[in-house]
Formats: structure tokens, C-alpha cells, sequence
């Protein structure tokens, strides 16, 4: 008897090993996977935009992102990689991804000691290979670090719970202070991260009151916490209305077909087209998202009578879908859509948390091995076709002939933003002008892109006393080259097209000179 008790406990520790191993290994692998279509200079408007503001300086980046619609951490974040490594979209790309590289981490530190091996295998291996994740990890926007934050934040609720559950005293106030850190953080980094934050809140507090018995001074505790972040929060709500007004008076978002289907299939799509289509690639997004939400929902169905086991799971998803809620919400009381699937990656460490933990609690191996081959069979095609778009040749052709060709003194005059921005991006010595023709309202955001760009109402005030060499930027066609008068001014080089495989973006560039 003794020596099989023994030889029970061995094989307990063996399995133990075995699936600390199989953890590490999947982390590793996972890490590998996302950098191998990382590594490149490609950007589009939205990454310039992160781009253009890193140069500036922390008190530059609160007043330009104020005139913005997002707040100011992140901006502030990748200033201090641009003071690191300079204006290097690679090293910019990196750092986003990075938060994804930590996110799948927390599988190993903290999803498996607070869940168990299997719910922490099972979350690191969601996170590097559902199909979204190894597009969006990389945009050189706030969302992964959102992500990270808001999962962070989510896993210090859950521990402030069950220590106020258990009775425990011990680290309660540093769990707090862990909490209210996280916590501020999140409202300044993205507006659906202070949404998921301000339920948390709302929802540990309800708690916390009722239970307020179990752990001595953790109300008072608590809401000492809640009024340090309002007093650390109000100094950006008097840009917050702002940017609440500018939404309000219009904004290019819009609630339509493409999002009814993009958003509950969002973590399943490898990328958000501009040109919404549905073809075969986002039927197959959609059908296997629709066939997660139908097991997710039998688990939670058949868990009724758990609840107490199946508790963590349920709130993750709850919370999930209330951010969602609330959203749709605020657009309705705004009359202005903000949803947009895109920016549900900041909650999506919620929805992996929620299947893995309820995949953790599956008898069927079988079901579990399925489920995993499917995600990692899409997650591969996604990221063979981002490989294939990624270090496609023609995505820098434009960048590189503008490098071989400028001069230090030659000036950049451009009417679409969207490629003008990049431009902006990668040639902020040359001094450029967006040529504003709708009148958009847009100068104060756009001085991100200062003081190299200013955004004018009317060319003819530059060309007037300017006399040298002009780089056109259009986009199709050549409609700002056709509008320009042509006296005193000759064509150097006549319009050149680039078309980028990166967003599909198109570039016809024309060099004039004025004498």
C-alpha cells in the first residue's frame, strides 16, 4: 500500500512537470508565431497616426490626443520607445506586440495558479493562436496593451473576491492598491477599457458592500480607492466632453450589416476590411464563432447547478457582453454608433478567459483536441496570409522612391489624409500640407503631425511666394495635379502610381517645380 501511495504521488508530480513543460512550450511556440509577420515597416493611417504623435512630448501628446477620440497613455507609452529607438516603426510594431507576448504569459503566472494547469494551457493558447490575435497584436495602436490591462485588471477583481469570500486579511491592501492601479490606467489608455473598468468597479463594489463584514476596513479601503481615481481621472474630462461634442457632430463609424457580422465574429476574422464583403473567408469566421457561443452557452446551461464552480467563466463572459451593451447604449444616447469591432480587442482577454476556463472543465478530450486543431488550422491560415501581406514588395515602393528622390528642401502637399499620413510619418523633416478642401475639423488632432505638416484651406496662400521643388500625394487619380494652376509651375516627373498590398492603399506622386 505504502509503495503505491508513493508511486500514485510520483506520477501526480510527473504530471505536474509534463504540463508545466507543455505551458512553456506553447508560450514559446506562441511568441514565435506572432513575431514571424512582425517585422516590417508597413503602416497605415491609424499607425501613423501613433507614429507621428510619438515624437512629441508628454504635455504635446495630452493637448494634441485631447483633440482626438482616444486618451493619452498609450501615445505616452510609445514616446518613451520613440526616446529609446528613435522614429522605428519595428521597434514601435514590437512593442505592441510584446503586450500580447505578456498577455499569453499570464496563462503561466496567473490564469494556471489561480484556475488550474489545464484553464492556464489552455488561455496562453488562445491567445497566440485564435485568428485575430496575430493581425491585431501588431497594429501599432493601444489595443493590445488595453487588452493586457483590462485582463489584468479583471484577474486582481476576481482576487480581491475570493479574498474577501475566504476571510483573508493578508495582502488585501496591496491587492487594492495592485487593483487602483491597473485600474486608472485602464480609463487612460482606451474609452472601452474605462467602460470595462468602471463595470469592475461598480461590480466589486456592490460586493464588497455585502460582504463588507468578511475583511475589516475594506469598504472604507475600497472607496478611498474609488475617490483617488475620480481626482486622478478628472483632469481629462474637460477633453473628454470635447471629444464627446466632436463625436456627437459626426463620426465615420456606422452601425450597419458588416458590423452585425463583424463584431461576434471579431476574435475568429484575421482582419477588418475596410470594403466590407462577405465571402468565404468571413462565413467561416462567422459560422465558428457562432459554434463557440453555442458551446460556451450549453457549458453555462449545463452549470446551473455549479454555479459557485462555474462562477469566474460566467463573469467574464457577462462582463464581455455588458461592455458590449453598454456601448450600444451610449450610441443610441448619442445618436452616433460606436461600436466597432475592431476596438473589442481590448476586452477579448475576457472572452478567452471565459472559453478556456469553461474548456478546462470539459470531460470530453476529444472535443477539446477539435476545438484547439480548428482555432490553430485558422489561426495559421491567418497568419500565412499576413506573411504574405506583410513583406509584400510593393508595400514600401512608394516609401523608397520618395527616399531616393526627395531633397531636404522640397515641400509635400497632399488632399487624402490617409495616405498623407503616412507620408507624414516617414518624412518628417520635409515640410508638408494637408490640403483640407471639406473643411474637416481636424487641425488641432492633426497636429500630431506637426510641426513638419500644417492642415490649410487653400493651396494657392503656400504656392504663392514658395518657389522650388512640390511632391503631390493623391491617392487614385490625380485630382489635386489636375486642380493646381499650372502657370509658373512644370512637371518634373509625370504621376506615378504605387499600389501597397498593406490596406490596398494607392499612391499617385507627381514632383512640380515652381520658379
Amino acid at each position: 500500500k505504502l509503495n503505491l501511495k508513493g508511486t500514485n504521488k510520483n506520477m501526480e508530480k510527473l504530471k505536474k512537470i509534463n504540463k508545466k513543460y507543455l505551458h512553456i512550450a506553447i508560450i514559446i511556440i506562441g511568441v514565435i508565431f506572432l513575431f514571424l509577420s512582425s517585422f516590417h515597416e508597413d503602416i497605415w493611417f491609424d499607425e501613423s497616426y501613433s507614429v507621428a504623435i510619438a515624437k512629441h512630448n508628454f504635455i504635446d501628446i495630452w493637448q494634441i490626443t485631447g483633440h482626438d477620440v482616444h486618451p493619452p497613455l498609450y501615445y505616452w507609452m510609445l514616446h518613451i520607445v520613440w526616446m529609446i529607438f528613435g522614429n522605428n516603426v519595428i521597434a514601435f510594431r514590437l512593442f505592441s506586440v510584446l503586450a500580447i507576448v505578456l498577455l499569453g504569459i499570464l496563462g503561466y503566472t496567473h490564469i494556471r495558479k489561480d484556475f488550474g494547469d489545464k484553464a492556464g494551457i489552455l488561455f496562453s493558447y488562445l491567445v497566440y493562436f485564435l485568428p485575430v490575435m496575430c493581425t491585431y497584436s501588431q497594429e501599432i495602436r493601444m489595443y493590445s496593451w488595453s487588452c493586457l490591462l483590462i485582463t489584468l485588471l479583471a484577474i486582481y477583481a476576481y482576487r480581491l473576491y475570493k479574498k474577501i469570500k475566504n476571510k483573508e486579511e493578508k495582502n488585501v491592501n496591496r491587492n487594492i492598491i495592485l487593483f487602483g492601479i491597473l485600474s486608472i490606467l485602464s480609463c487612460y489608455i482606451h474609452y472601452y477599457a474605462l467602460v470595462s473598468a468602471g463595470l469592475i468597479n461598480f461590480v466589486l463594489l456592490i460586493y464588497i458592500i455585502k460582504n463588507r463584514k468578511n475583511v475589516p476596513h475594506i469598504l472604507r479601503n475600497f472607496l478611498i480607492l474609488a475617490f483617488v481615481q475620480i481626482i486622478l481621472y478628472v483632469p481629462w474630462l474637460i477633453y473628454l466632453k470635447g471629444q464627446v461634442s466632436h463625436v456627437e457632430s459626426g463620426f465615420w463609424i456606422y452601425l450597419g450589416m458588416s458590423t452585425l457580422v463583424e463584431v461576434p465574429s471579431f476574435q475568429f476574422r484575421r482582419q477588418l476590411d475596410t470594403n466590407f464583403s462577405f465571402d468565404l473567408n468571413t462565413i467561416i469566421a462567422l459560422v465558428s464563432a457562432l459554434a463557440m457561443y453555442i458551446y460556451i452557452g450549453l457549458k453555462m446551461y449545463k452549470a446551473k447547478k455549479e454555479k459557485s464552480e462555474m462562477l469566474p467563466g460566467v463573469l467574464a463572459w457577462i462582463l464581455y457582453v455588458a461592455v458590449i451593451a453598454s456601448v450600444l447604449v451610449v450610441s443610441l444616447v448619442m445618436k452616433q454608433s460606436i461600436l466597432f469591432a475592431r476596438y473589442l480587442l481590448v476586452i477579448t482577454g475576457l472572452y478567452i478567459f471565459g472559453i478556456a476556463f469553461f474548456m478546462a472543465k470539459e470531460k470530453k478530450n476529444w472535443l477539446i483536441i477539435l476545438i484547439c486543431s480548428i482555432i490553430l488550422i485558422l489561426g495559421c491560415i491567418s497568419n500565412i496570409t499576413n506573411i504574405q501581406i506583410n513583406y509584400d514588395s510593393s508595400n514600401m515602393k512608394q516609401i523608397e522612391y520618395l527616399r531616393e528622390n526627395i531633397k531636404q528642401d522640397d515641400i509635400i502637399i497632399y488632399s487624402n489624409i490617409g495616405n498623407g499620413g503616412v507620408i507624414a510619418a516617414f518624412f518628417p523633416e520635409n515640410k508638408q500640407y494637408f490640403y483640407n478642401g471639406e473643411y474637416w475639423d481636424v487641425e488641432e488632432a492633426y497636429k500630431a503631425y506637426g510641426p513638419g505638416m500644417e492642415t490649410i484651406y487653400n493651396y494657392e496662400d503656400v504656392l504663392k511666394d514658395y518657389h522650388g521643388r512640390i511632391w503631390l500625394i493623391d491617392s487614385e487619380g490625380c485630382g489635386l495635379y489636375d486642380e493646381i494652376p499650372k502657370d509658373g509651375v512644370k512637371t518634373i516627373v509625370e504621376p506615378t502610381e504605387f499600389v501597397t498590398r498593406y490596406q490596398n492603399y494607392i499612391y499617385t506622386i507627381v514632383l512640380l517645380e515652381k520658379e
